[in-house]
């Protein structure tokens, strides 16, 4: 199985499907070879990488307004973006940003 084959497998799972050319932009913006043979071991982290990053670009919601009435589709591949990048020990982009407050110590006498 090549590199583009597998991430069209990737793709037909979450029923996104690209173009050649799109395909194309995708393994070339990803710095990935689509004729080389895939392997988990070698290039499994940039195929997974390069997979997240489509889907980044994907999450979205997508509001359909008529007259009076509104429809809300919302397309939630957060948590497999999140999934994605904790099995490859990145740092969640959908992580909430806890701030720690500073503890200073004053004396007072």
């Amino acid at each position: 199985m090549t590199i583009k084959e597998a991430l069209t497998i990737k793709l037909k799972k979450q029923n996104l499907i690209l173009t050649d050319q799109e395909m194309e932009l995708l393994l070339e913006e990803a710095k990935l070879i689509g004729t080389a043979d895939y392997d988990f071991d070698l290039n499994g982290k940039d195929v997974d990488l390069a997979f997240a990053g489509l889907l980044l670009e994907t999450v979205r919601v997508i509001e359909v307004k008529e007259d009076d009435v509104s429809i809300k589709y919302s397309n939630d591949l957060k948590t497999l973006i999140s999934i994605l990048y904790t099995k490859w020990g990145l740092p969640d982009p959908f992580a909430p940003v806890v701030i720690k407050p500073t503890v200073r110590q004053r004396l007072i006498w």
